[in-house]
């Protein structure tokens, strides 16, 4: 469970007013991780780089009693969604939303309707950004000396500290560095690009913020979400799954 957590209520409702065109026709990865043909559907968005091992290790977790269907996304090279999996996911009565990190940004461009309660973690909707996100001059460095080498440079900051490093290594994903260099400079052209086709028909409802994360600043995620209810995390760092461990223990982070 989170500790720490300090709720930050908004002063003004934040608009999106994003308007872009489609890059290609490739689209993002998705996954099944519960389907037992709950008519509640539970959307987790991943960070760059993931696969389903942290999906995997949060539903070994929760209790056999958690009522929602659950479908991973992850991969970015692409924002696009099968066609097949958005009707899919169209026939679900309620539909909820978690994303983490680049995820955040990532969700908003996947074509998605009739999102109820949607939570971002340690992620912001501008993620190149001096301001709202991680520096441009830090993303195209990260971009250009990834490398296996300094990916565990990075985990070990994304974890915050040795013991959260080790637990990681349990859950990491079995992808090389080559790959995900591929889909961390996809990302940076999609930003660039603006690739969204239309509006967002949906908003974040509540973001979670690491008072420790040294990938997205807590400084920069909180004026990015300075028009949306927030809460604090003090202890948190990049990595939030091992605060909560569980699908209900994350949702649980909507209600604050």
């Amino acid at each position: 469970m989170l500790d720490q957590v300090r709720l930050v209520s908004p002063k003004n409702k934040q608009i999106n007013n994003s308007t872009n065109q489609q890059l290609n026709t490739e689209t993002l990865i998705t996954r099944w991780i519960q389907r037992k043909g709950h008519d509640r559907l539970l959307l987790f968005f991943n960070g760059w780089g993931m696969d389903g091992g942290i999906a995997e290790y949060l539903q070994s977790n929760t209790p056999a009693d958690f009522r929602y269907d659950v479908l991973l996304c992850y991969d970015y090279r692409s924002l696009l969604m099968p066609q097949d999996v958005l009707e899919t996911i169209a026939s679900y009565g309620e539909r909820i939303l978690v994303a983490w990190s680049l995820g955040v940004w990532a969700a908003q461009k996947a074509g998605l309707s009739g999102i109820g309660r949607a939570l971002a973690i340690n992620g912001t909707l501008n993620p190149i950004s001096s301001e709202e996100g991680i520096s441009p001059a830090i993303f195209s460095q990260t971009l250009g000396n990834y490398n296996e080498e300094n990916r565990t440079r990075f985990i070990r900051r994304m974890c915050g500290s040795s013991s959260l490093f080790h637990r990681f290594m349990a859950v990491s994903p079995e992808r090389n560095a080559l790959d995900q260099k591929e889909e961390l400079a996809s990302i940076q052209q999609h930003v660039e690009e603006d690739t969204l086709q239309q509006p967002s028909s949906w908003s974040y409802t509540h973001a979670l913020i690491g008072g420790r994360d040294m990938i997205f600043s807590p400084k920069a995620q909180k004026f990015a979400w300075r028009d949306l209810e927030y809460s604090i995390s003090e202890d948190m760092p990049h990595f939030p799954f091992f605060s909560s461990t569980s699908w209900p223990e994350v949702c649980s982070c909507m209600d604050h």
